[in-house]
Protein backbone atom coordinates (compact mmCIF):
# COMPACT_ATOMS: atom_id res chain seq x y z
CA UNK A 1 0.00 0.00 0.00
CA UNK A 2 2.81 2.44 0.82
CA UNK A 3 4.16 1.86 -2.70
CA UNK A 4 0.74 2.44 -4.27
CA UNK A 5 0.26 -1.23 -5.17
CA UNK A 6 -3.34 -1.31 -3.96
CA UNK A 7 -4.47 -4.19 -6.16
CA UNK A 8 -1.67 -6.42 -4.93
CA UNK A 9 -2.33 -5.36 -1.34
CA UNK A 10 -6.04 -6.15 -1.71
CA UNK A 11 -5.22 -9.76 -2.67
CA UNK A 12 -3.41 -10.18 0.66
CA UNK A 13 -6.15 -8.61 2.78
CA UNK A 14 -8.29 -11.72 3.20
CA UNK A 15 -9.08 -11.93 6.93
CA UNK A 16 -12.63 -10.56 6.87
CA UNK A 17 -13.04 -11.23 10.59
CA UNK A 18 -10.39 -8.61 11.39
CA UNK A 19 -11.73 -5.07 11.52
CA UNK A 20 -8.40 -3.46 10.56
CA UNK A 21 -8.19 -5.71 7.51
CA UNK A 22 -11.67 -4.64 6.46
CA UNK A 23 -10.71 -0.99 6.89
CA UNK A 24 -7.58 -1.42 4.77
CA UNK A 25 -9.65 -3.12 2.07
CA UNK A 26 -11.85 0.00 1.90
CA UNK A 27 -8.77 2.20 1.60
CA UNK A 28 -7.45 0.07 -1.27
CA UNK A 29 -10.77 -0.08 -3.10
CA UNK A 30 -11.25 3.69 -2.86
CA UNK A 31 -7.70 4.29 -4.05
CA UNK A 32 -8.39 2.04 -7.05
CA UNK A 33 -11.64 3.86 -7.83
CA UNK A 34 -13.68 0.73 -7.09
CA UNK A 35 -16.26 2.73 -5.17
CA UNK A 36 -19.20 0.42 -5.84
CA UNK A 37 -17.40 -2.55 -4.28
CA UNK A 38 -16.10 -0.35 -1.47
CA UNK A 39 -19.65 0.80 -0.77
CA UNK A 40 -20.91 -2.79 -0.55
CA UNK A 41 -18.05 -3.84 1.75
CA UNK A 42 -18.33 -0.63 3.78
CA UNK A 43 -21.66 -1.54 5.36
CA UNK A 44 -20.22 -4.79 6.75
CA UNK A 45 -17.02 -3.09 7.87
CA UNK A 46 -19.03 -0.44 9.70
CA UNK A 47 -21.14 -3.07 11.47
CA UNK A 48 -18.13 -4.87 12.95
CA UNK A 49 -15.76 -1.93 13.49
CA UNK A 50 -14.81 -0.88 17.00
CA UNK A 51 -11.32 0.62 17.24
CA UNK A 52 -11.39 1.55 13.54
CA UNK A 53 -15.02 2.72 13.56
CA UNK A 54 -14.53 6.36 12.59
CA UNK A 55 -11.84 5.60 10.01
CA UNK A 56 -14.10 2.99 8.42
CA UNK A 57 -16.91 5.50 8.41
CA UNK A 58 -14.79 8.08 6.56
CA UNK A 59 -13.86 5.54 3.87
CA UNK A 60 -17.43 4.26 3.60
CA UNK A 61 -18.81 7.79 3.22
CA UNK A 62 -16.28 8.52 0.49
CA UNK A 63 -17.56 5.50 -1.46
CA UNK A 64 -21.20 6.48 -0.94
CA UNK A 65 -20.48 10.02 -2.13
CA UNK A 66 -18.66 8.82 -5.25
CA UNK A 67 -21.54 6.44 -6.04
CA UNK A 68 -24.00 9.34 -5.59
CA UNK A 69 -25.77 7.47 -2.80
CA UNK A 70 -26.44 10.81 -1.17
CA UNK A 71 -29.49 9.89 0.90
CA UNK A 72 -27.73 6.93 2.54
CA UNK A 73 -24.67 9.07 3.29
CA UNK A 74 -26.83 11.85 4.73
CA UNK A 75 -28.70 9.39 6.98
CA UNK A 76 -25.38 8.11 8.37
CA UNK A 77 -24.03 11.62 8.94
CA UNK A 78 -27.22 12.82 10.63
CA UNK A 79 -27.11 9.82 12.95
CA UNK A 80 -23.44 10.27 13.80
CA UNK A 81 -23.62 14.03 14.30
CA UNK A 82 -26.56 13.64 16.67
CA UNK A 83 -24.57 11.36 18.99
CA UNK A 84 -23.80 12.79 22.46
CA UNK A 85 -20.08 12.32 21.89
CA UNK A 86 -17.93 12.22 18.80
CA UNK A 87 -14.17 12.99 18.64
CA UNK A 88 -13.71 16.61 17.64
CA UNK A 89 -11.53 15.91 14.59
CA UNK A 90 -14.16 13.57 13.18
CA UNK A 91 -17.05 15.89 14.04
CA UNK A 92 -15.36 18.67 12.05
CA UNK A 93 -14.65 16.31 9.15
CA UNK A 94 -18.19 14.91 9.12
CA UNK A 95 -19.68 18.42 9.07
CA UNK A 96 -17.48 19.25 6.10
CA UNK A 97 -18.44 16.03 4.29
CA UNK A 98 -22.11 16.70 5.07
CA UNK A 99 -21.89 20.12 3.41
CA UNK A 100 -20.10 18.67 0.38
CA UNK A 101 -22.73 15.96 -0.06
CA UNK A 102 -25.60 18.42 0.19
CA UNK A 103 -23.97 20.65 -2.43
CA UNK A 104 -23.40 17.71 -4.77
CA UNK A 105 -26.97 16.56 -4.21
CA UNK A 106 -28.19 20.07 -5.05
CA UNK A 107 -26.16 20.13 -8.26
CA UNK A 108 -27.52 16.74 -9.30
CA UNK A 109 -31.10 17.81 -8.58
CA UNK A 110 -30.56 21.06 -10.50
CA UNK A 111 -29.52 19.04 -13.53
CA UNK A 112 -32.68 16.96 -13.16
CA UNK A 113 -34.71 20.18 -12.83
CA UNK A 114 -36.09 19.35 -9.41
CA UNK A 115 -37.27 22.07 -7.03
CA UNK A 116 -37.07 19.85 -3.92
CA UNK A 117 -33.39 19.85 -2.99
CA UNK A 118 -33.52 19.41 0.78
CA UNK A 119 -35.84 17.34 2.91
CA UNK A 120 -37.54 18.88 5.94
CA UNK A 121 -35.13 16.94 8.16
CA UNK A 122 -32.12 18.29 6.27
CA UNK A 123 -33.35 21.88 6.53
CA UNK A 124 -34.01 21.46 10.25
CA UNK A 125 -30.48 20.11 10.76
CA UNK A 126 -28.98 23.05 8.85
CA UNK A 127 -30.95 25.51 10.96
CA UNK A 128 -29.73 23.91 14.18
CA UNK A 129 -26.07 23.68 13.13
CA UNK A 130 -23.63 26.16 14.68
CA UNK A 131 -21.64 26.78 11.51
CA UNK A 132 -23.20 26.37 8.08
CA UNK A 133 -21.83 26.96 4.62
CA UNK A 134 -23.49 30.20 3.37
CA UNK A 135 -24.42 28.68 0.00
CA UNK A 136 -26.20 25.79 1.70
CA UNK A 137 -27.98 28.04 4.17
CA UNK A 138 -29.39 30.39 1.57
CA UNK A 139 -30.36 27.52 -0.76
CA UNK A 140 -32.29 26.02 2.15
CA UNK A 141 -33.95 29.35 2.96
CA UNK A 142 -34.94 29.73 -0.68
CA UNK A 143 -36.52 26.28 -0.69
CA UNK A 144 -38.40 27.11 2.51
CA UNK A 145 -40.44 29.64 0.55
CA UNK A 146 -41.90 26.71 -1.44
CA UNK A 147 -42.64 24.52 1.59
CA UNK A 148 -45.31 24.54 4.25
CA UNK A 149 -43.15 26.31 6.79
CA UNK A 150 -45.38 25.18 9.66
CA UNK A 151 -43.47 21.88 9.64
CA UNK A 152 -40.34 23.81 10.69
CA UNK A 153 -41.78 26.08 13.37
CA UNK A 154 -39.91 24.57 16.38
CA UNK A 155 -36.57 24.89 14.54
CA UNK A 156 -37.43 28.43 13.42
CA UNK A 157 -38.25 29.48 16.98
CA UNK A 158 -34.81 28.22 18.06
CA UNK A 159 -33.12 29.92 15.11
CA UNK A 160 -34.67 33.34 15.71
CA UNK A 161 -33.81 33.19 19.41
CA UNK A 162 -30.14 32.36 18.76
CA UNK A 163 -27.96 35.49 19.06
CA UNK A 164 -25.25 33.92 16.90
CA UNK A 165 -27.35 33.28 13.79
CA UNK A 166 -26.87 35.75 10.88
CA UNK A 167 -29.19 38.74 10.84
CA UNK A 168 -30.02 38.59 7.13
CA UNK A 169 -31.00 34.92 7.34
CA UNK A 170 -33.35 35.74 10.22
CA UNK A 171 -35.02 38.45 8.15
CA UNK A 172 -35.54 36.10 5.20
CA UNK A 173 -37.12 33.58 7.57
CA UNK A 174 -39.41 36.26 9.00
CA UNK A 175 -40.48 37.32 5.51
CA UNK A 176 -41.34 33.72 4.63
CA UNK A 177 -43.36 33.46 7.86
CA UNK A 178 -45.23 36.64 6.88
CA UNK A 179 -45.90 35.42 3.35
CA UNK A 180 -47.36 32.19 4.70
CA UNK A 181 -49.48 34.15 7.21
CA UNK A 182 -48.21 32.28 10.27
CA UNK A 183 -50.09 33.43 13.36
CA UNK A 184 -47.58 32.70 16.10
CA UNK A 185 -45.53 34.64 18.63
CA UNK A 186 -41.77 34.60 18.09
CA UNK A 187 -38.92 36.06 20.12
CA UNK A 188 -36.26 37.48 17.81
CA UNK A 189 -32.73 38.15 19.09
CA UNK A 190 -30.93 40.52 16.76
CA UNK A 191 -28.10 43.05 17.01
CA UNK A 192 -28.19 42.98 20.80
CA UNK A 193 -31.96 43.55 21.01
CA UNK A 194 -34.93 41.27 21.65
CA UNK A 195 -38.14 41.77 19.65
CA UNK A 196 -41.61 40.25 19.86
CA UNK A 197 -42.71 39.23 16.37
CA UNK A 198 -46.01 37.92 15.03
CA UNK A 199 -45.87 37.33 11.25
CA UNK A 200 -49.65 37.53 10.86
CA UNK A 201 -49.68 41.21 11.82
CA UNK A 202 -46.30 42.24 10.40
CA UNK A 203 -45.38 43.84 7.07
CA UNK A 204 -42.60 42.75 4.74
CA UNK A 205 -39.36 44.72 5.08
CA UNK A 206 -39.79 47.00 2.07
CA UNK A 207 -43.54 47.37 2.49
CA UNK A 208 -43.19 49.27 5.75
CA UNK A 209 -43.86 52.99 5.86
CA UNK A 210 -40.35 53.69 7.15
CA UNK A 211 -38.86 52.50 3.84
CA UNK A 212 -40.93 54.98 1.87
CA UNK A 213 -40.54 57.72 4.47
CA UNK A 214 -36.75 57.58 4.77
CA UNK A 215 -36.42 57.12 1.01
CA UNK A 216 -38.44 60.28 0.32
CA UNK A 217 -36.15 62.28 2.59
CA UNK A 218 -33.07 61.03 0.71
CA UNK A 219 -34.67 61.79 -2.66
CA UNK A 220 -35.66 65.29 -1.55
CA UNK A 221 -32.10 66.21 -0.53
CA UNK A 222 -30.01 64.29 -3.08
CA UNK A 223 -32.03 63.85 -6.27
CA UNK A 224 -30.94 67.11 -7.88
CA UNK A 225 -27.45 67.47 -6.41
CA UNK A 226 -26.12 63.91 -6.56
CA UNK A 227 -28.46 61.24 -8.02
CA UNK A 228 -25.69 58.61 -8.00
CA UNK A 229 -25.17 59.06 -4.27
CA UNK A 230 -28.95 59.02 -3.81
CA UNK A 231 -29.19 55.58 -5.45
CA UNK A 232 -26.36 54.29 -3.28
CA UNK A 233 -28.14 55.60 -0.20
CA UNK A 234 -31.39 53.90 -1.21
CA UNK A 235 -29.50 50.63 -1.68
CA UNK A 236 -27.92 51.03 1.73
CA UNK A 237 -31.31 51.87 3.25
CA UNK A 238 -32.61 48.50 2.03
CA UNK A 239 -29.53 46.77 3.43
CA UNK A 240 -29.98 48.46 6.79
CA UNK A 241 -33.68 47.67 7.02
CA UNK A 242 -33.07 43.99 6.22
CA UNK A 243 -30.26 43.80 8.77
CA UNK A 244 -32.22 45.57 11.54
CA UNK A 245 -35.75 44.18 10.92
CA UNK A 246 -38.09 44.06 12.88
CA UNK A 247 -36.75 47.19 14.60
CA UNK A 248 -39.38 49.93 14.49
CA UNK A 249 -38.50 53.31 12.97
CA UNK A 250 -41.12 55.97 13.60
CA UNK A 251 -42.18 58.89 11.42
CA UNK A 252 -40.39 61.51 13.52
CA UNK A 253 -37.14 59.55 12.98
CA UNK A 254 -37.27 59.33 9.17
CA UNK A 255 -35.24 62.49 8.52
CA UNK A 256 -32.73 61.50 11.19
CA UNK A 257 -32.09 58.08 9.63
CA UNK A 258 -31.94 59.63 6.16
CA UNK A 259 -29.29 62.09 7.34
CA UNK A 260 -27.33 59.27 8.99
CA UNK A 261 -27.42 57.12 5.85
CA UNK A 262 -26.43 60.11 3.70
CA UNK A 263 -23.44 60.83 5.90
CA UNK A 264 -22.44 57.15 6.29
CA UNK A 265 -22.60 56.26 2.58
CA UNK A 266 -20.84 59.48 1.57
CA UNK A 267 -18.06 58.72 4.05
CA UNK A 268 -17.60 55.24 2.57
CA UNK A 269 -17.25 56.91 -0.86
CA UNK A 270 -14.74 59.47 0.53
CA UNK A 271 -17.20 62.27 -0.18
CA UNK A 272 -16.91 65.20 2.21
CA UNK A 273 -20.19 66.06 3.92
CA UNK A 274 -20.69 68.93 6.30
CA UNK A 275 -22.55 67.95 9.46
CA UNK A 276 -23.91 71.47 9.61
CA UNK A 277 -25.35 71.10 6.09
CA UNK A 278 -26.93 67.82 7.11
CA UNK A 279 -28.48 69.49 10.13
CA UNK A 280 -30.03 72.13 7.88
CA UNK A 281 -31.01 69.89 4.95
CA UNK A 282 -32.73 67.30 7.09
CA UNK A 283 -33.66 69.55 10.02
CA UNK A 284 -32.05 67.21 12.56
CA UNK A 285 -30.11 67.45 15.79
CA UNK A 286 -26.40 66.60 15.48
CA UNK A 287 -26.29 64.87 18.85
CA UNK A 288 -29.13 62.54 17.84
CA UNK A 289 -27.43 62.01 14.47
CA UNK A 290 -24.40 60.56 16.27
CA UNK A 291 -26.66 57.93 17.86
CA UNK A 292 -28.01 56.93 14.44
CA UNK A 293 -24.50 56.65 13.04
CA UNK A 294 -23.56 54.29 15.87
CA UNK A 295 -26.62 52.19 15.02
CA UNK A 296 -25.59 52.03 11.36
CA UNK A 297 -22.03 51.00 12.25
CA UNK A 298 -23.31 48.30 14.63
CA UNK A 299 -24.71 46.24 11.74
CA UNK A 300 -21.55 46.21 9.58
Amino acid sequence: MSEGQFSAALEKLNDLNDEKTRYLRLVCLNAMGEYRQSMMEGANAKAMAKETYYDVLVAYLEALKECEEYEKAIDILVEELSMPYIPYEYESLFNEVYDQILLEKQEMNAQLDRSQIFSIEEIEKLLDRKNVNDDLLYMALDQMTQLNIRMLLPALHRYLEDDLKPAFAKTLIMETLIQQQIDDEFEVHKNGHIYDFNPAISALVLERECYQGIGKQLVRVLEDDNPALMNQCIDYLEYFLYASYPQEIYEDEYALYAAGIHYYVASMQNIDVSEVDLEVDYNVNLEMLEEVLLALKSIE
